[in-house]
Order: C-alpha cells, then sequence, then structure tokens
C-alpha cells in the first residue's frame, strides 16, 4: 500500500493514491506536464473514461475529457444564457470547418471576449477535476512538461484550492448517497408534493435536473444526460427528493446474474476494506515512518492465524497486497466465500485501530475513523443497491464503532 514515486515518472493507480494525493504532490513540486487518468466504462466492454489534467509550474491551465470539452464547454455557456442557442449553433458549425477549439471561435465572432472565455474554461475544468474525485479506481500517468495544444485559451487555477473544494465535495457527497435511492430505481415527478413551506426555492440546476425525471429514468441515466456533471446533478436530485416534489417510481429489474452479483460484492468488500487499511496505514506512516510498518505487521500476524484468508495480503513489494487477496478468493468455496472475507477484513481492521489507539491515542484514531466513514462512500456509491442488500456500511460502521 505504500506508495512509491520515481522523479522519473508519476505513474500509478488511483485505488493506490487519492486524487487528493495526486494534486498536492504535483502543485507543491510545481511540476509542469499532463496528468492522464483513466478506467473502464462500467456500461461499454473496451470503451474507457479518460480525463487530462494539464499544469503549469504547479498550476492547473487546462482539461479534457476525453475530447468531449467543447461540447461541455458549449452546454455550459448555454447553461449561463450567455449567448443564444442559434449563436452556439453557428459557432460549433464553424469550428467544426476550421478545426480550431470552440472557446476560441466564440473568442473571434465576437461572441465572448477573452476573460469570459477563460471564465466558462474554469468551469469545465472545475467539473471535469471534480468529478474525478468520486472515482476509487482508474491508472494514471503524469507526462512531464506537455501542455496543452498550442490554439487552446488556457486559464491558471490554484491546484490547492481545488483540492479544498473536491474534498469538501466528497465530504457533502457521502451524506447525499445515503439518502439517493438504489440505481434500479426510476423517478418520477411527485403527483401530489407533501411541500412544507408556503415559498419555494429552486435553483436552475434543480429546475434543469426536474426536467431530467420523466418516470422510466434511473439516478446513473440521469446522470448520465445531465450536462451539470455528476455531483451537481446529484445534489440537485437529492434536492428534489428532500423537497417532495421527486419520488421513488417503479424498481428495474437489472440483467445480472447470481454470480455476477457476488463477484460485484466481493469486489466492493476488498475496495471498501482496502481503503480503510490503507488510510490507517497512511496516517501512522506519517506519525512513525517505518515504525508503522513493524506495528502494523503484528496486528496482521495476530489475526492471520485465527483467519488464513489474510494469509495473501502480504507481500515482499507492499505492506498489504490486496491483488493477492482477489486472487486467492477463488480458492475459498463460494458459499461461505463472503463470510470468511467479511469476518476476516473485520478482524483485521478492528486490530489495526486498536493498536493505532494503543500507539497513538484515541483522537488520532477517532480522526481515521471519521475520514473512512467519509470516503468509504467513494466505493459503496458505484454499486449502491449491493452496498445496501448487504449492508455493507453497516457492517463496516460497527466495526468502527466497536475499535473504540
Amino acid at each position: 500500500m505504500s506508495i512509491q514515486i520515481k522523479e522519473a515518472g508519476l505513474s500509478g493507480d488511483l485505488k493506490t493514491v487519492s486524487l487528493a494525493d495526486l494534486l498536492q504532490l504535483i502543485s507543491t513540486s510545481a511540476k509542469t506536464g499532463m496528468l492522464s487518468v483513466s478506467r473502464p466504462k462500467g456500461s461499454v466492454p473496451g470503451e474507457v473514461q479518460k480525463r487530462e489534467i494539464y499544469f503549469l509550474k504547479g498550476n492547473i491551465t487546462y482539461a479534457t475529457s476525453f475530447g468531449s470539452e467543447d461540447e461541455l464547454l458549449g452546454k455550459l455557456i448555454l447553461r449561463k444564457r450567455k449567448i443564444s442557442k442559434a449563436d452556439m449553433g453557428r459557432a460549433i458549425s464553424l469550428q467544426k470547418v476550421s478545426d480550431k477549439r470552440l472557446g476560441r471561435v466564440l473568442f473571434e465572432m465576437g461572441l465572448l471576449s477573452r476573460d469570459e472565455v477563460g471564465e466558462f474554461l474554469r468551469y469545465q475544468i472545475e467539473e471535469i477535476i471534480y468529478n474525478l474525485f468520486g472515482w476509487t479506481s482508474g491508472e494514471f500517468t503524469f507526462s512531464e512538461e506537455k501542455l496543452p495544444p498550442s490554439d487552446q485559451i488556457i486559464t491558471q487555477i490554484n491546484t490547492q484550492n481545488m483540492v479544498m473544494e473536491g474534498t469538501r465535495r466528497i465530504d457533502e457527497w457521502y451524506q447525499m448517497q445515503k439518502s439517493l435511492p438504489g440505481d434500479d430505481l426510476c423517478l418520477r415527478v411527485s403527483a401530489d408534493p407533501k411541500i412544507k413551506s408556503s415559498t419555494l426555492s429552486l435553483s436552475l440546476d434543480d429546475v434543469q435536473t426536474l426536467l431530467l425525471i420523466n418516470g422510466e429514468r434511473t439516478i446513473p441515466e440521469i446522470l448520465e444526460l445531465s450536462s451539470m456533471g455528476e455531483f451537481i446533478t446529484s445534489k440537485a436530485i437529492y434536492n428534489l427528493l428532500t423537497l417532495g416534489l421527486v419520488d421513488e417510481g417503479e424498481k428495474r429489474r437489472l440483467q445480472r446474474s447470481q454470480k455476477e452479483e457476488e463477484e460485484l460484492l466481493l469486489e466492493m468488500v476488498v475496495g471498501l476494506y482496502a481503503l480503510s487499511y490503507q488510510m490507517i496505514e497512511k496516517v501512522v506512516s506519517q506519525k512513525l515512518g517505518e515504525g508503522a510498518k513493524r506495528i502494523l505487521s503484528d496486528s496482521l500476524y495476530l489475526k492471520k492465524t485465527y483467519h488464513p484468508i489474510l494469509d495473501s495480503l502480504v507481500s515482499s513489494e507492499n505492506f498489504l497486497n490486496i491483488g493477492n487477496l482477489k486472487n486467492s478468493l477463488g480458492r475459498v468455496p463460494e458459499r461461505i466465500r463472503f463470510h470468511k472475507l467479511i469476518n476476516g477484513m473485520n478482524a483485521l481492521l478492528m486490530q489495526f485501530l486498536r493498536s493505532v489507539s494503543l500507539t497513538l491515542g484515541e483522537n488520532l484514531t477517532r480522526q481515521i475513523i471519521a475520514q473512512i466513514k467519509r470516503e468509504s462512500a467513494q466505493v459503496t456509491s458505484q454499486e449502491r443497491e449491493i452496498a445496501k442488500k448487504y449492508e455493507l456500511e453497516e457492517e463496516l460502521f460497527r466495526t468502527l464503532k466497536q475499535a473504540l
């Protein structure tokens, strides 16, 4: 789980190092170049989601979303009602034949000033990066000195400010995820809204999201159609549900076999507890350096005697190798696989936290537990229905509560 970064190249997986840590490293090192992050697109076999972020001396200057940045920029400008749809249509037509970036075309047509283009580019960059904070996995590579396209209008955004806001959104995201319906439930506009207040205040984001709710779409489908990004759209859905303007509709049967569900369940359990272990190791290493590995290794040795499924966590390169654990699950009989896994992971988590409490005190342990609770939503949000069905967060939180 240790993060090892060579100066010659920065690469790895978001399962090992968080986006916040990556951005902070690039910022404090004042690096210039391009950070590329990609992951498989769940609904389309063989396709990937990809994001690229450009930096100049540690500050963010530009970001793309797998070539769709012009489309996103256009939607953001129309959403702010800065220009008409007719003018945007003309700009897009000219952009296609001139092979220029949409922002530059809008500037050259006199529809937007350079400052206005820069302002909308900031919105675009923020949406791309804030959505990345919700990724719990994805391969990343940093290419030194790689710059944005020469014809692209760029801006300057303080990376540390982006990290602070992204972290705040994750905390808010966690609270929302606890209340949002499962991915297999359609949302519908309430036929008889129970509005308690005499006045109703809706933001433009709420209204635009409400227009996407037709009784036949699930939350993932609404998020895919929305031009506002996952976080803002999810927040609008949460607001509309809270206000009583939207409620749950019919349950859509997901086309998923029992085997597929079990595989997703095991993947989520491993991811949930891996995140917890990584959080503990990171904090303890900051306090104790190499001494952290000895303390946590003693905890693992104590627990694997009673939970053999934990044997595969040790490797020569990393303190805990989650990949080895996933591979070893195939050797456990299916009927007891989930039971053995959850018991072993809970026992190890409990022992880790108690060791931290004895060594570094209860206050720091409480801080770690609070952070685990916040960031666990990143894992469970990927398959909310499975997480709720098997009460994964409740199981995790019970263990966290017992640790003190």
